[in-house]
């Protein structure tokens, strides 16, 4: 009996062992509590201090802020794309079999079309208002630049060309290429030359346009050799007019629509009226023009799409 003892006291020796290793609290889970433990464990829980929380980790303290966007870094900022100009598709000029630039003095298809074009040498004038006006009634017309317009007006350049506008080579400088109207001598073929380049280099800087292959000489002065020079410059047409509204003369915007109509002899099927972007009175007359032709039946077209087949 003393022998089997032994290991009974061995076990409760190492539980008193492990018990106090623990700090003493630590129940043998063959051990039951008394009542008694019971009663100290939960005067202990009652008594003990509560943890204090820093004020600013009280909830009600904590303000809500806001959710801000993830700020991407410097490798992965998108880069800006490069703008690069959108060429605006245009009718292709029908081929020129000739050896000298076209005169294209009405439309030749027989469409019931008409084409309102406007030249700009002198100043803005009325540039902005005739766009209103145009844009208003959906309607594309053509304007024919100079050079030295076209880099004080580079503005205006855009706003022609961003809404679909058609833009004729119209020289440099204005001058009269042969001095029939000026009383002056011809231009030489290098100053031809650089009346043409003059033009297309302001319109294509400032907006990416070519004029080529439309001209529309100043005055309407020209001879053979310009017509020979044109087609080798790339100008395979030489743009006319059938109706000169006449406002630089003085003409008043009713007879203006009179003169250019649809039932005068200068309007019509094919009609080009000629106007100026500086003249009051062409653009006093612009609506009533437009709404007469449109009365009467007729498209509104750019030079580059009267000459389609």
């Amino acid at each position: 009996m003393k022998h089997s003892r032994q290991p009974a006291l061995l076990v409760l020796i190492v539980t008193a062992i492990v018990a106090i290793g623990l700090g003493g609290t630590t129940l043998s889970p063959f051990q039951e509590t008394s009542g008694e433990d019971s009663d100290l464990a939960e005067a202990a829980a009652t008594t003990a201090p509560e943890t204090q929380v820093p004020d600013v980790l009280q909830a009600s303290t904590i303000e809500p802020t806001a959710t801000l966007a993830p700020t991407l870094p410097p490798t992965e900022v998108p880069p800006t794309p490069t703008q690069e100009p959108v060429e605006t598709p245009r009718p292709v000029a029908p081929e020129n079999p000739y050896d000298q630039s076209y005169i294209l003095e009405r439309g030749e298809s027989g469409r019931r079309e008409v084409a309102l074009t406007f030249d700009a040498g002198e100043g803005a004038g009325y540039t902005a208002e005739i766009l209103d006006l145009l844009d208003a009634y959906d309607i594309k017309g053509s304007f024919g630049v100079t050079g030295e317009w076209a880099r004080a007006n580079p503005d205006l350049i855009l706003r022609i060309v961003d809404e679909g506008h058609m833009i004729i080579n119209h020289t440099e400088s204005h001058k009269s290429w042969t001095g029939a109207s000026s009383g002056g001598e011809p231009l030489s073929e290098a100053e031809r030359i650089e009346q043409l380049e003059g033009v297309e280099n302001a319109v294509y800087d400032i907006s990416g346009y070519t004029t080529k292959p439309y001209f529309r000489p100043p005055y309407g002065d020209y001879d053979l050799e310009a017509l020979q020079l044109l087609k080798r410059e790339g100008y395979e047409y030489t743009l006319w007019w059938t109706c000169d509204s006449l406002a630089w003369s003085g003409l008043q915007p009713d007879e203006i629509e009179e003169r250019c109509g649809p039932d005068s002899e200068y309007g019509g099927p094919g009609g080009i009226i000629l106007m100026h972007v500086a003249q009051e009175n062409d653009y006093l007359a612009l609506e009533a023009l437009i709404t007469s032709y449109d009365a009467a039946g007729y498209d509104f077209v750019t030079m580059e799409q009267m000459i389609q087949p």
